[in-house]
Formats: structure tokens, C-alpha cells, sequence
């Protein structure tokens, strides 16, 4: 597993096995982590830089529709990062 971004308290993009995945925090008083398997689109516009991991986030925090069928359960969680970071 390889860690391409990491945000502390909201989000870790990830690569298993050739996959992307997108780790982020939902909720309010009560904050749980979710994981969303990218589409090759959205690999390419962050690729590209015509889209942001925080752009991502933003969506699938606004509409549950938009990663539906995608959510992959447990979350995936990185290693805890050496260096004392999220």
C-alpha cells in the first residue's frame, strides 16, 4: 500500500494492488471514516490537476449518490505514519 496524500483529520489517498482509494472523515459530533475505490476518471483529472483529492471529498461529503456502490468496507486505513502524523 502506497500513500500518495495525506491530509490530517481529513483524508488519505491510497494505491493497493493498482487500485486508488480515497479515506476521509465524516460526521459531526460523531466522526467515522470512509472509503471510496476512484474511477479511472477521477484517477485521471487528479492526475492532471484538474480536480483535487479535496474536491473528491467535498462531493462525496455532499452526496452519498456520487460513490454509490463504490464504498469499501472496513475503511482502509495507512499504516500510522512514522513520523507522528495523522
Amino acid at each position: 500500500m502506497e500513500v500518495l496524500e495525506r491530509e490530517p483529520y481529513s483524508h488519505v489517498l491510497l494505491v493497493r494492488d493498482g487500485e486508488w482509494f480515497l479515506t476521509f472523515l465524516v460526521g459531526r459530533a460523531v466522526m467515522r471514516d470512509v472509503t471510496v475505490r476512484l474511477t479511472p476518471a477521477e484517477i485521471a483529472a487528479v492526475e492532471a490537476g484538474e480536480s483535487t483529492t479535496a474536491d473528491l471529498v467535498e462531493t462525496f461529503r455532499d452526496d452519498r449518490s456520487s460513490y454509490e456502490g463504490r464504498r469499501v468496507t472496513p475503511p482502509i486505513r495507512p499504516p500510522a505514519d512514522p513520523d507522528g502524523g495523522a
